[in-house]
């Protein structure tokens, strides 16, 4: 659950408070998205490059979110 949310329009920037659960929660899907998309790729070649981008986007995600959840353990 969220326990805090700050929304700042004008910069684009959303500040969560959450739990470490709801933190781990949030890394195992993003993995899972990320394994979901590499298999969608191996089993469509030639892959579109949209589908490379989604890729690159969720590994870039799942590497933040590691960061995160490294500083907090």
């Amino acid at each position: 659950m969220i326990k805090e949310l700050k929304i700042d329009k004008i910069k684009g920037i959303v500040v969560l408070e959450i739990t470490k659960n709801d933190l781990g929660k949030m890394v195992d899907s993003v993995n899972n998205m990320v394994d979901k998309q590499q298999k969608t790729l191996l089993e469509n070649l030639p892959s579109e490059d949209s589908d490379r981008r989604k890729l690159d986007d969720y590994n870039a995600l799942k590497e933040d979110l590691k960061k995160v959840w490294e500083l907090l353990v």
